[in-house]
């Protein structure tokens, strides 16, 4: 119950498989993402060494220590997606390392899942077997 519908969950993942990162290219994303107005996870390590959560930049004293891996989680309304994602395209000619962007998207009642349709005008593929949360448990997030 943590996403309302209307929004996009959205993580991306630094170093894997096996390559690691540095955390200065993790703060070129995560700069480019706060300029779109994505709300950052609090709860998450890389949020904990943001200088500014507003901008994004990371502590400058990590921006040279390398890690296995880094996620950036954050969350922004889904009508901001295509321009997310494109920015995104254009920062990563600027990281050195590998990272992937993963997405989540609150069904509606109906079923259907209003990132799909984006992600098709976009020609950005997705698969059947993501992983589906069938919602079990207490929701807390309003409907």
């Amino acid at each position: 119950g943590r996403f309302q519908r209307g929004w996009v969950g959205m993580g991306c993942e630094f170093g894997r498989p096996g390559v690691g990162a540095r955390f200065r290219d993790i703060d070129k994303v995560a700069r480019v993402l706060a300029k779109h107005g994505v709300e950052f996870e609090s709860k998450n390590p890389v949020t904990f060494l943001m200088k500014d959560k507003k901008t994004g930049k990371l502590r400058d004293d990590v921006l040279n220590e390398k890690v296995l891996s880094g996620i950036i989680e954050c969350v922004y309304p889904i009508e901001k997606f295509k321009e997310v994602i494109t920015a995104l395209k254009e920062v990563q000619k600027e990281v050195d390392t590998v990272f992937s962007v993963e997405v989540i998207n609150r069904a509606d009642p109906d079923g259907s899942y209003p990132l799909l349709k984006l992600l098709d005008e976009m020609g950005i593929p997705h698969y059947i077997n993501g992983k589906q949360n069938v919602g079990l448990g207490r929701p807390v997030a309003n409907v």
